[in-house]
């Protein structure tokens, strides 16, 4: 007999507007367009950083109570996601990407426009878990400034989503990656020189903590190297692996000091 298919797994999430003899026909449709909108952006920030696609969550139950919502989801990244979402409210977006951060204070200044406290629920209903309530993003830092630099890379992605925001996936010749925003015409650019080392001039926003990849200002196809400088990256490289540190610095020190030793004896 033909085995019967496995059920499909659904992540459960619920919110609500709390407030003792609150319910649903007391929220405004403008306040709660504004509300599920808001929260549906923090996911798709969240799954942006986590380079999935959002999931799709539909709206499974209403009930009073307080105005509780209850969504539910099929799709295979939703329980990631929404644990993400989970951890984010909780450490109030500490951690988490510029475009998070917004969307988070969004979903709090939606929150606060109704009136009352949003409680976020367990996911799945855990037993034993207390619900979190959503706070005010915690303010950025001050110190975080914006850089340009180039760097040297290869492109591994290129994307646009739903809402026609392009992204370009770089990894670093010396290691890492990042997720950079681009318009139309460098994303078009990029998805042609995929896999091939190119130079790109990018922006950062570097704080005390963290550099965040913010946009690709222009890229090209970096040029072929002279077999001389090719060797020497090779040998870097091959130091590098090996643990051995090269300090150019110190050698040009060492340099100078034997020089002039070598004056003083004159």
């Amino acid at each position: 007999m033909p085995s019967k298919p496995k059920p499909l797994s659904l992540t459960r999430i619920a919110i609500a507007v709390e407030g003792e003899g609150l319910g649903p026909k007391d929220i405004s449709l403008r306040n709660l367009t504004e509300l599920l909108e808001a929260m549906a952006a923090t996911f798709e920030a969240l799954a942006a950083e986590k380079q999935l696609d959002p999931p799709r969550l539909s709206l499974a139950k209403v009930t009073s109570g307080s105005a509780r919502y209850e969504f539910a989801s099929e799709d295979r990244q939703a329980r990631r996601i929404a644990g993400a979402f989970w951890t984010t409210v909780k450490h109030r977006g500490k951690g988490t990407s510029q475009r998070t951060r917004t969307q988070l204070g969004r979903l709090h200044r939606a929150a606060t426009r109704t009136g009352a406290a949003l409680r976020i629920e367990p996911i799945d209903g855990k037993r034993g878990a207390k619900p979190i309530y959503l706070a005010a993003p915690i303010e950025e830092d001050r110190e975080r400034i914006e850089e340009v630099t180039v760097v040297f890379a290869r492109v591994v992605g290129a994307n646009i989503d739903s809402h026609e925001k392009a992204s370009v996936t770089l990894r670093y010749d010396d290691g890492g990656s990042g997720d950079f925003g681009a318009d139309l015409d460098i994303l078009t650019k990029a998805a042609e020189l995929i896999g091939q080392p190119v130079e790109a001039s990018v922006t950062f926003a570097r704080g005390e903590e963290a550099r965040l990849a913010l946009n690709v200002e222009w890229i090209r196809r970096r040029k072929p190297q002279s077999s001389f400088m090719a060797a020497i990256e090779e040998a870097r490289r091959s130091m590098t692996a090996r643990g051995i540190v090269y300090d150019s610095t110190k050698i040009l020190a060492e340099d100078e000091a034997e020089a002039a030793q070598e004056t003083d004896r004159r």
